[in-house]
């Protein structure tokens, strides 16, 4: 190939290096623009939606561990997310449903509960609470107590209600 002069230079410059020097302009602009208010943390509620505070997270915590203690399947139900995602320290997964038709139905019945070592960390209108799971009462009518570590996420409903979304309980150390 013969190189002559500025001949070459010119062709590459205009045929390759502008075309790719002005995507990248176009790519480093389009990073610059402002995400739109639905991609931001607080543009995530619904418009007019107030933030969740810790107060409302607790209530919803302390609320839900009521309502396992003395269930009903419309307590329940209007308790939790129809996505709702219930893991048990067992590993044993289930959706809305099958967890209400357990805590009503089931061979476990709760006398008392308790969520010691809470926290709760807020995100836009997502709420994750941490706690050990304290409970006692009876499986298929034998006495029986229960200490796990446990992950809730609960969500601003568009009525305003927070609803348990996830749920993932886990053994903790001896």
């Amino acid at each position: 190939m013969v190189i002559g002069g500025n001949t070459w230079i010119k062709r590459v410059s205009s045929s390759w290096i502008l075309p790719i020097f002005a995507l990248l302009i176009l790519m480093g602009c389009k990073h610059n623009v402002d995400p739109p208010k639905s991609q931001t943390t607080a543009g995530m509620m619904e418009e007019g939606q107030d933030l969740i505070t810790i107060d409302e997270v607790q209530r919803a915590v302390s609320t839900f561990n009521e309502a396992m203690v003395n269930p009903s399947t419309e307590l329940m139900d209007s308790l939790c997310a129809d996505e709702l995602t219930y893991g048990h320290s067992s590993g044993l997964i289930q959706n809305k449903a099958a967890f209400i038709d357990d805590i009503v139905n089931g061979p476990f019945d709760f006398l008392s509960l308790e969520a010691a070592d809470q926290t709760i960390t807020i995100s836009g209108n997502t709420a994750i609470v941490r706690h050990i799971f304290l409970a006692k009462g009876t499986n298929a009518g034998e006495p029986a107590d229960v200490r796990i570590g446990n992950t809730q996420v609960y969500q601003k409903a568009q009525d305003g209600a927070l609803k348990l979304l996830a749920r993932q309980a886990y053994k903790l150390p001896n």
